[in-house]
């Protein structure tokens, strides 16, 4: 954990930090699980191996007698039985403790992954804005998965591990103190210098692959969001060469990652070699035979058996948690920022007079003011369009009225009701419907469309017909041979954009708003199009003559039906 600011333990959730110490004993069982494996195969070499064992070793003749075994290859017979026996059964156990302790691995990702991307979501419009998409997602799922897989997972691994390796050696050493010094004097300090080598290589390797896969996401999500304009352009090669750099850069850092990781297993192996020409050397140097030195030479073997691929799993699971370890520190600078509490309540804040914006100031940059001492008062009911020159304020003050940017200085109050805390502004958002130029349209069906944000199951189905009829699109739903259950594709493409826009209008009566703010809802439509949209929206305003709207555009014929027009 050197050079780590922040402790990988904290960012752990309360509830499932409780169940870590299950975790360890799993980790723990696994161990002992492990060690029950080795000794019955230490047990099968010792006997083989050493002629004399059951007659000079009290506890195996013992055995020997009390079980009435004629003959010494019975004997050995009946403990290969058992000892394959024990095997399968510490294979089945070792799998149930390996699936218990994957399970938890998972519920952590899924902990930290819902933590983040409710964190990013409590921080507002402005934070979403200010940050690329693709590097907030990368952040809610490879980084939350590395953690928990990267980070938690191969720590457990280490332990499980060291704890094996560990008490192994002290078996050894009540067995033969010279088995464990000539492991320690082999293993230690290979482990040390491969340690040392890919420690900071392998922590750099990890941000760096990490940045690049973000980078690629961004690349492949413009390419594909901008389509059109690239194949227009005749802009295909520019971006495939800027595609086919990043996966080149990706791949040499990827091939570094895994050329590090099988290094261990050939460290281990030349380890292995080297203490077993080590027993042979100086055992013969000090005068025993090949013979003395074949019990000895088998523990070794058997110890190293399971031994060699402890250190190696360490090795690799060590590399595995210095590439991944960058990511605690961006959980916790992420994490770190308070998360506003959501509410869910469905209460509308009362609306009965008028919306007040008092001295509004605010601006995206420090000493660059969009809007500034902006006083305004909007009455029910009342018709108010909005016109200005492109960065005059006009969404950034749509934004502010709907709660989703808080002014810098001033309020925005609704029958005096000041809108701040998430609770009245959720109360306020209820009364509201908003429809844009590019209107969010999920690839769903057109029913959830236009009841968005109710569950299917909850959708009144009878009510989406009757204001999918209001918004004049009673007709197009006629002749799909799905129906409301017509699914309209990503963003909507299997729409037309005035098709789009009515779809926002029908959402706007099924949530019964109080308030219809359209910003910019008909500039990318033809003049007819365009036409028929505000048509619809002056025979709402004809039928509900509490209905507030607020309608944004640079066109005058557009705002023709206002009470009045604002220029910004």
């Amino acid at each position: 954990m050197a050079g780590v600011k922040h402790n990988w333990l904290n960012l752990v959730p309360q509830a499932r930090r409780r169940r870590l110490p299950r975790v360890l004993l799993s980790a723990l069982c696994s161990a002992v699980v492990d060690l029950v494996g080795i000794a019955a195969l230490v047990s099968v070499l010792l006997l083989v191996l050493d002629e004399n064992l059951i007659a000079n070793n009290p506890t195996v003749a013992h055995i020997y007698t009390s079980l009435g075994f004629g003959s010494e290859g019975a004997f050995i017979g009946a403990v290969c039985l058992v000892v394959l026996l024990l095997i399968a059964l510490k294979g089945v156990a070792g799998l149930a403790l390996s699936q218990y302790r994957g399970r938890f691995m998972m519920e952590l990702f899924a902990d930290m992954s819902q933590a983040m991307y409710q964190n990013y979501l409590s921080r507002g419009l402005l934070f979403v804005r200010s940050h690329h998409t693709t590097t907030l997602v990368n952040n809610v799922n490879a980084v939350c998965h590395r953690f928990a897989h990267g980070v938690v997972s191969t720590l457990m691994m280490i332990l499980t591990e060291a704890i094996v390796v560990v008490v192994l050696l002290v078996a050894l050493f009540i067995y033969n103190p010279l088995v464990v010094a000539l492991i320690v004097a082999v293993f230690v300090p290979v482990a040390l210098v491969y340690s040392r080598i890919i420690r900071r290589r392998m922590a750099e390797n990890g941000r760096e692959e990490n940045r690049l896969q973000v980078s690629q996401n961004k690349t492949m999500f413009e390419a594909l969001r901008g389509y059109a304009d690239i194949e227009i352009a005749g802009a295909k090669p520019y971006i495939t060469d800027r595609f086919m750099r990043g996966i080149s850069q990706l791949r040499h850092y990827s091939l570094k990652a895994m050329l590090m990781r099988g290094a261990s297993s050939y460290v281990i192996e030349f380890a292995l070699v080297l203490g077993v020409v080590a027993v042979i050397v100086i055992g013969l140097a000090s005068g025993h035979t090949v013979g003395s030195l074949k019990v000895f030479l088998g523990v070794f073997a058997v110890a190293a058996y399971r031994i060699i691929p402890s250190i190696s799993r360490i090795a690799s699971a060590w590399t595995e948690y210095k590439r991944n370890v960058y990511v605690v520190e961006v959980l916790a600078d992420e994490l770190s920022h308070p998360v506003e509490p959501t509410s869910l309540t469905q209460e509308k804040l009362p609306f009965d007079n008028s919306i007040e914006l008092d001295n509004i100031t605010f601006g995206y940059t420090e000493g660059e003011n969009v809007i500034e001492n902006l006083s305004l008062t909007i009455r029910k009911g009342e018709k108010v369009g909005f016109r200005g020159a492109s960065g005059k304020g006009k969404t950034t003050l749509f934004n502010i009225v709907a709660g989703l940017f808080a002014p810098q200085e001033g309020s925005v109050r609704v029958d005096g009701v000041a809108i701040e805390g998430a609770e009245t502004r959720r109360k306020w958002q209820n009364n509201i419907a908003y429809v844009s130029q590019d209107l969010y349209i999920p690839d769903l069906s057109i029913a959830e469309n236009v009841a968005f944000g109710v569950a299917p199951e909850e959708i009144d189905r009878q009510r989406v017909v009757e204001v999918i009829e209001r918004a004049q699109l009673g007709e197009l739903v006629a002749q799909l041979p799905d129906g409301i259950d017509t699914i309209t594709g990503e963003g909507g493409c299997r729409l037309s954009g005035g098709q789009r826009q009515r779809i926002g209008i029908a959402r706007a009566l099924y949530r019964e708003a109080s308030v219809l703010m359209l910003d910019e809802a008909t500039s990318s439509l033809d003049e007819v199009t365009e036409r028929e949209i505000v048509e619809a929206v002056e025979q709402l305003s004809r039928e509900n003559a509490t209905l507030t709207i607020l309608f944004i555009s640079h066109n005058p014929k557009t705002l023709s039906f206002c009470d009045r027009i604002v220029e910004l």
